[in-house]
């Protein structure tokens, strides 16, 4: 466990302020890792990365949308 603690980037941990901006980073990043997946056809990961995006994506779009109103 203390090994994956050693793992985590303080800097994008300290630039990610609030849920919502994680979310567009999550999205961002997932879209780029989702086409790596595919041009190595890593069909599962391509396919986890793409619900992921999903996800992401749709906080963003209600988060949005709660803000309209």
């Amino acid at each position: 466990m203390a090994k994956e603690a050693d793992k985590r980037d303080p800097d994008l941990e300290e630039s990610v302020e609030d849920p919502d901006a994680a979310a567009a980073l999550i999205a961002e990043v997932t879209a780029s890792l989702s086409q790596l997946a595919q041009r190595h056809n890593l069909d599962m990961l391509d396919y986890l990365l793409r619900m992921a995006n999903l996800e992401a994506e749709e906080h963003l779009r209600l988060r949005s949308k709660r803000r309209l109103s």
